[in-house]
């Protein structure tokens, strides 16, 4: 009997689907024909090198890679982007002039199924070679936001940054003879796209930065929300020509653009892609908690290809769009919803919450109900398990959450971590046997809830390793000779002395973090702003 089954991260649409997302795709067309660009289209299949050279990087390790017959390594295609540079870089000339291209094509990654991510979605984007100015900035800018409004998201939301000023930002902390490895600049930058407080100040501890480039380096990340203000401070926070140089293009910019309602600035924006050298933008929209849109400037690329052609675009997710547009529309909600895991981590929570005025007539810790409102209507507590908190906010389920920090690393969620909220404090630690020694002959055996931790945490040395994912006492795993050692948190260490057992590494620091949905933090800023300043000046009391 034949199993009718398709793989994970891939979807079929029936006729209904089908007809609304190719209704919405030529919307999408339609708008960007009418804005002047000109539809193309590029292989599924490329060389893997196109992606992987010095400053092409488009995630690697993200890639469906096969093997041609000629023993050359390709890939599916994992970015519309960089084919459609090597195209024109190919095909035009610098003389050329101005090139405006479209696309609506496939894009193939491999996923978190967890957090319910495809292996195969629809981008739609436009691509404006040849023009290197503000007008043209702006253009693409609007070419998005005007797609967006004629393919029915009126209620949208756009980041404005620009490239440089991370890139400044780099250069200063390189110099002085320091030595920035490519490892510690992704670690550098990945923290400040996820406006990772707590993990840029630790960073910034373990590699002793201080001084004035310690200061920016934490405030970077906030530097978003009215345009006035976050300009003003970026400005002021400048340490270089490049950096000022990056705030001047973003003000050219928005003066250039025709209607700047929807658009607010990010100075913190940094794109995961590594080619882009301008101006950059997110885009998000209601009823998704997730970025719908992005791009930017991106010289840097068409240098990479031997070509000096200016050039910028960006690309929007049709499928994330697609289900959007799909959810019942509930009117403007300003309801703050707030993910929370039951135990004591919530308890502690619950309590904070009530110290700064936020109170739940209906609350208590022997309820079985898992949602609960404020005095005001204003603000939701959504009870999940502690394992799910990042997965809802990732989401945009919840806007906010309170999650420690060891399930926070497991889960891989990607929100930002804007508060270490002090409590709940233990550590990350590989423990063993008493007199326990490594043999680097053996490959190590280690017990633990937290195989991506482990797995993490071993690669940085090198270590070949076997994973036992335990759920219950981990403890017991070296005792019988299942393991060699077990990674697992630590707060007292008590039950690791009542069973013959030690640190004998530690990982990292672990205790309660604040973490906000992408979206949730552009869309809904104030309130964010609101309790999150209410329990950092807790905190800090």
């Amino acid at each position: 009997m034949i199993k009718n089954f398709i793989p994970e991260g891939v979807a079929d649409l029936n006729y209904d689907e089908y007809e609304k997302m190719h209704a919405l795709e030529e919307a999408i067309v339609k708008s960007f024909r009418e804005s002047g660009y000109r539809q193309i289209m590029t292989p599924t299949f490329e060389y893997y090198d196109l992606f992987a050279g010095d400053g092409v990087s488009a995630g690697t390790e993200d890639m469906y890679k096969i093997m041609d017959a000629g023993g050359k390594l390709m890939v599916l295609r994992p970015d519309a982007t960089i084919p459609i540079a090597r195209m024109v870089a190919t095909h035009h000339k610098e003389t050329d002039g101005p090139v405006k291209l479209m696309y609506v094509t496939n894009v193939f990654r491999s996923a978190d199924f967890r957090a319910g991510e495809k292996r195969e979605f629809k981008q739609a984007g436009i691509e404006y070679f040849g023009a290197d100015s503000s007008e043209a900035d702006a253009e693409v800018i609007e070419t998005a936001i005007i797609t967006l409004k004629a393919a029915g998201f009126g209620d949208l939301k756009t980041e404005l940054g620009d490239a440089g000023y991370f890139d400044g930002f780099m250069e200063e902390l390189s110099k002085d003879g320091r030595f920035v490895s490519k490892e510690s600049e992704a670690e550098i930058r990945e923290l400040i796209e996820t406006k990772n407080i707590p993990g840029l100040r630790k960073f910034a501890d373990d590699n002793y930065i201080e001084g004035k480039i310690r200061d920016v380096m934490l405030k970077l990340p906030l530097l978003y929300g009215n345009a006035e203000t976050a300009l003003a401070e970026a400005s002021a926070l400048a340490l270089n020509r490049t950096m000022k140089t990056a705030v001047e293009n973003v003000k050219s910019v928005l003066a250039k653009l025709s209607d700047a309602s929807c658009v607010s600035v990010d100075m913190g924006l940094v794109n995961r892609l590594d080619y882009y050298s301008g101006m950059i933008f997110k885009v998000y929209i209601k009823n998704s908690g997730v970025i719908v849109g992005s791009g930017g400037r991106y010289d840097k690329l068409m240098k990479k290809f031997g070509k000096n052609i200016p050039a910028a675009g960006f690309g929007l997710n049709v499928d994330t769009l697609y289900e959007a547009s799909q959810k019942p529309d509930e009117g403007a909600s300003d309801v703050l919803n707030i993910a929370l895991g039951k135990g004591r981590l919530a308890d502690i929570t619950m309590e904070k919450l009530e110290n700064i005025g936020i109170t739940f007539p209906e609350y208590s810790k022997k309820s079985r109900k898992l949602i609960f409102e404020d005095s005001t209507g204003k603000i939701r507590i959504v009870f999940v398990k502690a394992v799910d908190v990042g997965i809802y906010v990732e989401k945009g389920a919840c806007d906010v959450g309170v999650i420690g920090k060891d399930t926070l690393l497991e889960s891989g969620s990607d929100v930002f971590e804007m508060l270490d909220l002090g409590y709940g404090k233990c550590i990350f630690a590989v423990a063993a046997p008493k007199g326990f020694k490594y043999d680097t002959k053996k490959k190590l055996k280690v017990a633990t809830k937290y195989p991506e931790v482990a797995k993490s945490y071993f690669a940085k040395f090198g270590r070949s390793i076997e994973i036992i994912k335990i759920n219950g006492s981990v403890e017991l795993a070296p005792l019988v000779g299942l393991s060699d050692v077990i990674v697992d948190i630590v707060e007292t260490g008590t039950t690791l002395r009542e069973n013959g057992l030690e640190v004998v590494e530690e990982i990292t620091d672990i205790s309660a973090r604040f973490i906000v949905n992408r979206a949730s933090l552009k869309t809904k800023e104030k309130q964010v702003s609101d309790i999150m300043a209410a329990l950092r000046a807790q905190t800090a009391g």
